[in-house]
């Protein structure tokens, strides 16, 4: 009870409480020296020492004299901040979080919050950053997009109706494309109506049917038909989740079904990579008269390494876990930057292989099979869990009653694993809308880049394109519920099993293989060429094999290589203890609010992160919290971006702990403090590991979110790689995209080396 009052009086009386620019501890005005100018200050310095001459009374005499002066001193405080209208410096904000911490050990002593005092202060501490870095901006786009001074369209009319947004009727073909969705609509409403009224539906029903069918087709004829940003997003986003959805599905029942040997089918993929190593290899001018001797040696080496895997009979499901992990430790647009060494116009594939000179593959193609290379294995964490966990009593009682594979497959398989397809789908969606990226390297218009180029010019316009972001996220999340409706998926029910599972039928299998050798070799031959983009002097047109790309990564690179992993490792640590006490709260402790800290603790990473980055933009720019420009705005950034997949993995593990475990750490007179450390956090460390490394993996890779909040002071590594290709040094790009493919990869696997000794095994998660 003391430590509150006096660091809150310490910080009254030493700290500065306002700054005149981005620099904490510049040396502003403290609080007593602001006195004279801001008499009601005195509230909260009478609040500190009333509470600090409480703190030696009895705890049942104070609980309520404490509550209102702490809660007195706060308000007035927060008022302060807020009204004053000017950046504040850490004076004030140590003085606000001690009120605040002494108002929830009052509400703990009032009996108010049915809780510790850790718990109480704990409580309200969360609620008032999620207030702050997650509602604070959402709501600043919303007000921006809907008028600043007072509700207005106008910002939607010129968004909406602008041609870059979307536009149906094409002035330069001999068409009416209104025309044309016109009908569309009504061919869809009389297929709705002829299904409803074959399946004998009730009035409402056909009606209903109808309605949504003429809207259904409506909308796919005028985006099929349309031009614009928007049109071009959906289109995307839809095309992208469901090839990624149906591969990662593939892929999911290759890895849990599959027990072939992989071996026999790579003989060919990787002759044909060796011998395109040994062209590429054999294409500088010092070594091109060795070209067949190359081409020969890569042939070999690539039939040698096939015989290996099939010695060691490596199937799928053991090559699924690498290429699984690799998006992880990629930023999405690095594969659509390494595409355009396979697809460009001078490309591998369009150029060396099939002689095309032509850019057709980039632009909204080019992008489409860029996400779709980096979302599919996203997806495919999500879904592999899933197919593993179906019980096998199911599938064991079809093949009882005479069902075969591809029968089991569609009747037993397919509605089990619906809810797992929804969620896959559902985040491919979001992560597609919300990628920058990828069309930003390759081009096309897209409501993502929009929002980049808008958002220095009109901000008014940047946050029209961010509420549409967020009200296409929101109706993604809508249909993922009524396509899943309320339907039981439960399997597992504590009773033993001793089914097993249906292999694939034969022909499925061969088939998935044949896929998953297709993916393997352009997932490697991705790779493959910002490796070998980063080795020579420049791709396509001068292939000799140089190092003057990776000496250059010292020159500067490396200053920003370093930086952000800085910046990753710091807000790291506030995402692993913020999912601790969140996940605590929300799973052990009943209160007011708790459904608000759940939802709000979650919403960061519902939202795409282009929205999120916008947000903070209008919200941190200006007034009190004025933060733009420093790396505090990329730390929280990261922190509130990372935090809700901690959370979502440390319920899981506190869900499958008794509660009697630290209800007797509790009658042992332990408090919650020494419960979450000596009893929680170590059985569910698997959990926490994670999240730490998922948060600094994450932050090392992210852009969407942080485009707007970089500085000259404090670039990432991601904006520096997008920079180089926007300058055309596209060998510095792929050698510094390489070093962080490199790095995050050693770094987990050095995590998992560290915990597996330890007797703990580590799972990166998305």
């Amino acid at each position: 009870m003391l430590v509150w009052p006096v660091l809150g009086l310490l910080a009254f009386a030493f700290l500065p409480w306002q700054r005149s620019g981005r620099a904490f501890l510049a040396g502003g005005d403290t609080a007593l020296e602001l006195l004279p100018a801001a008499p009601w200050l005195w509230v909260p310095l009478l609040a500190l020492v009333a509470s600090l001459a409480a703190g030696f009374l009895n705890r049942a005499v104070r609980a309520w004299p404490a509550l209102v002066v702490g809660l007195a001193g706060f308000l007035v405080t927060a008022s302060f901040i807020v009204f004053r209208n000017q950046p504040v410096d850490l004076g004030a904000l140590v003085t606000a979080l001690s009120l605040l911490s002494l108002t929830g050990m009052a509400l703990s002593d009032t009996g108010i919050i049915k809780a510790d005092r850790f718990i109480a202060g704990a409580t309200l501490w969360v609620g008032l950053f999620l207030i702050l870095f997650v509602m604070f901006p959402l709501v600043k786009v919303l007000r921006t997009a809907f008028g600043e001074t007072g509700f207005s369209l106008e910002a939607f009319r010129s968004v909406l109706g602008s041609p870059a947004f979307f536009v149906l009727e094409n002035d330069t073909t001999p068409r009416s494309e209104g025309t044309l969705a016109l009908i569309w609509t009504a061919v869809g409403a009389l297929g709705g109506l002829a299904l409803s009224l074959w399946r004998r539906r009730p009035a409402l029903a056909v009606l209903r049917n109808t309605l949504l069918a003429a809207l259904g087709a409506g909308v796919l004829a005028s985006l099929l038909l349309g031009f614009g940003a928007l049109r071009n997003s959906l289109l995307l986003s839809v095309s992208v989740a469901a090839a990624s959805t149906a591969l990662a599905f593939a892929f999911a029942l290759l890895g849990a079904r599959s027990r072939a040997p992989f071996g026999p089918y790579l003989f060919l993929p990787l002759a044909l990579a060796g011998y395109a190593v040994g062209s590429l290899a054999s294409s500088t001018p010092t070594t091109a008269a060795y070209g067949l001797l190359f081409k020969g040696l890569g042939v070999l080496l690539g039939l040698a390494l096939a015989g290996w895997l099939t010695r060691r009979r490596v199937t799928a499901a053991r090559l699924l876990g690498v290429f699984s992990l690799l998006p992880i430790i990629t930023p999405p647009f690095v594969i659509g930057f390494a595409l355009i060494f396979l697809l460009g116009r001078q490309g591998l594939i369009t150029h060396s292989i099939l002689g095309l000179d032509t850019d057709a593959l980039l632009g909204p193609l080019g992008v489409g099979i860029a996400q779709t290379l980096a979302f599919t294995p996203i997806a495919y964490l999500v879904l592999v869990g899933v197919v593993q966990s179906l019980n096998g009593t199911l599938e064991e009682a079809a093949v009882t009653l005479g069902a075969n594979r591809w029968h089991v497959l569609k009747t037993v398989i397919w509605p089990l694993v619906r809810p797992g397809l929804a969620n896959a789908f559902l985040l491919t969606v979001i992560e597609s809308l919300a990628d920058f990226g990828n069309p930003f390297i390759m081009g096309g218009s897209f409501l993502a880049t929009e929002v980049y180029f808008a958002v220095e010019f009109n901000p008014n316009e940047a946050s029209v394109y961010g509420t549409v972001l967020l009200a296409l996220s929101i109706t993604a999340f809508l249909v993922q519920q009524a396509w899943v409706g309320r339907t039981n998926f439960t399997t597992v029910t504590g009773k033993p099993t001793q089914g097993g599972v249906t292999p694939l039928p034969p022909a499925l299998e061969r088939s998935l293989l044949v896929l998953f050798t297709l993916w393997v070799l352009l997932v490697g031959a991705v790779y493959g060429s910002m490796l070998f983009g980063a080795l020579v002097k420049l791709w396509g047109f001068n292939n000799t094999f140089t190092v003057e790309h990776l000496l250059n990564l010292s020159s500067g690179s490396m200053a920003v290589f370093l930086n952000t992993l800085k910046i990753a490792a710091i807000s790291s640590v506030p995402v692993l203890l913020l999912s601790v006490v969140i996940a605590f709260l929300i799973t052990r402790q009943k209160f007011f609010g708790r459904g608000f800290i759940e939802l709000g603790s979650l919403l960061s990473f519902a939202v795409p992160g282009t929205v999120i980055g916008i947000g903070y933009v209008m919200a941190l720019n200006s007034g009190f919290a004025y933060l733009t420009g420093t790396m505090i705005i990329l730390v929280i950034a990261f922190v509130f971006r990372n935090m809700p997949v901690g959370i979502r993995s440390a319920v899981a593990n506190l869900r499958q702990i008794d509660p009697a475990l630290e209800e007797a750490s509790t009658t042992l007179r332990a408090s919650s403090v020494t419960t979450l450390l000596r009893v929680v956090m170590p059985l569910i460390r698997p959990a926490l590991v994670s999240a730490l490394i998922f948060a600094f993996v994450r932050a090392m890779t992210a852009i969407s979110q942080i485009i707007f909040l970089i500085s000259p002071d404090h670039k990432v590594v991601t904006s520096e790689i997008l920079s180089m290709v926007e300058r055309g040094q596209l060998g510095d790009a792929a050698a510094l995209s390489a070093l962080l493919v490199f790095t995050l990869a050693a770094v987990i696997a050095l995590t998992n080396l560290l915990v597996s000794r330890l007797g703990t095994p580590v799972k990166v998660t998305s």
